[in-house]
């Protein structure tokens, strides 16, 4: 079987280099149609606000113009639009033109079913095995005109549902950076039209700029605003838009396992939560588990991607899951992760409890947790590495049960992530040291 072009969350790489090379992409545009097998198949795309974005738009359109397919763009919308948009719409499939969080020179291909979700392992395997195929010609038509709707508002009422009023909120203050990326576009005018007092941050996207020390990934000046401006909270969402991080009014970040426990104990409280569980990956705190647990609510952990965070859900019969990262899925509005809707969420109980979002949060208490990434070059098996090895072996022996230890290999960049967690913050800081510079030592080595 063919290596797969698939990483964790859909292709990615440097545009005009391979996997994102002329011809594979329109091949992807092409081998998605053959998959699909509609009789005259409809399919969706969509982009964030890299420069590359139009140009990759334009090598799917021609793949998927070969298999006599029709392909859509809605332009610069955010990946949780293209999910309810394809299913509301009526398309048979997507593609998501995006790199997420990634910085500005990378970009991607996410692929979406008929059902808005993220395409699983199996399709995947499938469409790597008729991408890499020899049936293909050696070059596709270009396609002179792209159709081109513009659907934002369909989204905009979907994710009103969630908030139909601010209720005692209206008119307060709040600043969202939109990390000069797809939510430029959606948020800011949706929540003016609620009735808040907006700060909009980072909404000028010039094709380079995208999560450029700015949105989710990098909050620190969404703080100074939030403290200095005297907003009620602070919204910071990535480049396309489907993970979010808040900021209370004190100035304190809320990551995604604080919107877990707001939302799960909100939902538990006025009996909306099935099975009393929710699901979130092994980097989740050690503290949003024991939280839980004290409200009743069991929390199911899944490996680190939110297509894991879904299907995870779906076997455990749950409506709420989510990652760290701020990837958070209310599987009743949408199966994949949304920063707005989680947004809009929150907000609600807010309204709901009239309470503020610090106060909200203050039943979780975090462990120290560290988290380094070690830049690397090879993958080798961790196991066969004898002094990583050993490391990682030494920091599970010294934490015990009152701590945790993750280690383990990017799947859409060349990094080695290590998370510990722990009591001792002074602890955690040199066992996950020890385990980085052994990381450095050797798969440097091995790089050279």
């Amino acid at each position: 079987m063919s290596a797969s072009i698939f990483g964790t969350d859909g292709v990615r790489g440097t545009p005009g280099e391979y996997p994102l090379d002329q011809p594979t992409i329109a091949r992807l545009g092409a081998s998605t149609v053959r998959v699909v097998n509609a009789r005259h198949p409809k399919l969706l795309v969509a982009r964030d606000t890299r420069e590359s974005g139009p140009w990759i738009e334009r090598q799917l359109a021609a793949g998927v113009a070969a298999e006599r397919g029709t392909l859509v763009s809605v332009g610069v919308m955010p990946t949780p639009a293209a999910a309810f948009l394809t299913v509301s719409e009526g398309f048979d499939a997507a593609f998501v033109i995006s790199a997420s969080h990634n910085p500005f020179p990378d970009n991607g291909i996410k692929v979406l079913t008929g059902y808005g979700a993220k395409a699983s392992p199996q399709l995947e395997a499938q469409l790597s095995e008729a991408i890499q195929g020899t049936s293909w010609p050696p070059t596709f038509s270009p396609v002179e005109a792209l159709e081109t709707r513009d659907l934002t508002d369909a989204y905009v009422e979907h994710a009103r549902c969630v908030l139909s009023s601010a209720g005692h909120l209206t008119s307060s203050r709040i600043a969202i950076d939109c990390a000069n990326g797809a939510m430029s576009v959606v948020a800011p005018g949706l929540f003016r039209q609620l009735g808040f007092d907006v700060i909009a941050l980072n909404v000028d996207p010039n094709g380079k700029n995208i999560n450029k020390r700015c949105g989710s990934t990098h909050p620190e000046g969404l703080k100074e605003v939030v403290c200095s401006r005297g907003c009620r909270l602070g919204v910071a969402f990535d480049g396309d838009g489907d993970r979010v991080i808040l900021v209370d009014d004190l100035g304190n970040v809320a990551d995604g396992d604080a919107m877990l426990f707001i939302c799960a104990t909100h939902l538990q409280s006025n009996g909306a939560l099935p099975g009393s569980a929710v699901v979130a990956t092994v980097m989740s705190n050690i503290g949003l588990e024991l939280a839980l647990r004290r409200a009743g609510i069991a929390l199911h952990r899944c490996p680190v991607g939110d297509r894991q965070v879904f299907e995870t859900m779906r076997r455990h019969n749950t409506v709420l899951g989510g990652e760290q990262s701020g990837h958070i899925i209310f599987s009743d509005l949408l199966p994949t992760g949304d920063g707005l809707l989680t947004t809009l969420s929150v907000l609600k109980v807010m309204v709901d409890t009239r309470r503020e979002l610090s106060d909200l949060r203050s039943g979780l208490e975090s462990y120290p947790q560290v988290l380094l990434n070690v830049r690397v070059q090879a993958k080798p098996d961790l196991e066969a590495e004898p002094h990583i090895a050993e490391a990682i072996r030494h920091a599970e022996a010294t934490l015990g049960c009152d701590g945790r230890v993750l280690v383990r290999y990017s799947g859409t960049e060349p990094l080695l992530r290590i998370m510990i967690e722990g009591k001792d913050r002074a602890v955690v800081d040199e066992l996950a040291g020890s385990i980085a510079q052994c990381a450095r030592d050797r798969l440097g080595q091995l790089a050279k």
